[in-house]
């Protein structure tokens, strides 16, 4: 929507990191909560608050792009809250033995509705743009996206969670906890491993958000509908990537996360050298796919090897470090598109990434496997 109100690549990579700052600024503090309160309140209270700055979005948009970036970030400060809690919330639902195949599933669901959607939002854009007008189009589509969160607030107050793994409210300071989740990381050399590798997915993901609008209506000659196959293509991938994971129990994790990041990379290259839907997607598809065993191993890594009473805090620095490597690199990807056009700045975020994994496939530490630990360990390695 921004790209098409504005035709700069610079705004839209703006667009981009202002719902990505949330989790920059607020991230630590958020998994405070997380590892604080009940995480299924918690869950249920941040679908039901993302419902009215959704609601209002399409009404502000051509009067005042800059309330559209205030309300993005409002959504989004919300999100920075449930997505550790989330990811923390699964060691209270099913026992350790079942985390990889937990996370898979999760991946393949959350991905699955992405599959539908996207065609979907394009596609009622287009029918309802030509029915209506363009403007009741994005209405109808953003409120179809507010009554989802609705629904899932719905579906989350229904689920059962084992009390036992919950957390209770602890007497110190804020940042005293958030130090604790800091030390955690630092200290512990497989979760620090990981962490610091996964850092190259958000970096190339970053880059490539904006630029991928521009890939869409620029050198595919598209719009909307492009787009949305873009995004729908990134989850076939992932969730291909999420049902090949669940098939097996335990996976090395340095060694798989290596391999999509590096199948990330190579396809990103792929897509800058094409100019035609069809194999544009194709590449696309491989690198959700990438994405997958890239997401999917380092979660269930942290959840065999962190506390349950550290889990919303390492959850929520991950989340902070990547969406801070988002927030640089989606404002950088955005100039280069603008600068040097669309497809060389694909081309050289591909390559940066692949050369990238090589390098960190030298370390140790990141091959490691990551399994064999004893689930929520209290002490470090």
């Amino acid at each position: 929507m921004v790209y098409t109100v504005t035709g700069s690549l610079t705004q839209t990579g703006i667009a981009f990191v202002a719902t990505a700052l949330p989790d920059l600024v607020l991230g630590p503090f958020a998994g405070v909560l997380v590892d604080r309160w009940d995480r299924r309140t918690i869950l249920i209270a941040c679908d039901v608050l993302r419902i009215p700055p959704v609601l209002l979005i399409p009404f502000i948009a051509d009067q005042a792009i800059v309330i559209v970036y205030i309300l993005l970030f409002t959504v989004n400060a919300v999100s920075v809250v449930f997505k550790p809690a989330r990811r923390a919330i699964v060691p209270a639902i099913v026992p350790p033995r079942d985390y990889h195949t937990a996370n898979s599933l999760g991946s393949v669901s959350e991905n699955s509705s992405d599959i539908i959607g996207y065609p979907l939002g394009g596609g009622l854009l287009l029918l309802f743009g030509y029915l209506l007008s363009q403007e009741a189009a994005v209405a109808i589509a953003f409120t179809f996206d507010a009554l989802t969160y609705l629904v899932s607030a719905i579906l989350i107050f229904s689920m059962r969670v084992d009390p036992a793994g919950e957390i209770a409210k602890t007497g110190q300071t804020v940042w005293k906890d958030v130090t604790e989740g800091i030390t955690f990381v630092w200290n512990h050399r497989l979760v620090l491993a990981n962490t610091l590798v996964t850092l190259l997915g958000p970096i190339a993901l970053g880059a490539s958000t904006p630029l991928l609008v521009g890939y869409a209506w620029d050198v595919l000659s598209g719009g909307e509908w492009e787009y949305s196959l873009i995004g729908a293509a990134i989850s076939i991938g992932t969730v291909l990537g999420g049902l090949w994971l669940g098939r097996r129990e335990r996976v090395n994790t340095g060694i798989v996360v290596l391999s999509g990041l590096a199948l990330m990379g190579i396809s990103v290259t792929a897509t800058a050298l094409v100019s035609s839907l069809i194999p544009a997607l194709l590449f696309i598809a491989v690198s959700g796919f990438g994405s997958a065993l890239v997401l999917i191993p380092g979660v269930t890594l942290v959840q065999d090897h962190t506390p349950d009473n550290l889990l919303g805090r390492v959850f929520s620095l991950r989340t902070t470090l990547f969406y801070s490597a988002i927030v640089f690199s989606t404002f950088i990807g955005g100039w280069a598109g603008d600068q040097f056009g669309t497809r060389p700045a694909l081309f050289v975020c591909g390559i940066i990434l692949t050369v990238s994994v090589v390098l960190a496939g030298l370390i140790p530490s990141v091959r490691a496997s990551g399994t064999g630990s004893d689930p929520h360990a209290s002490t470090a390695d």
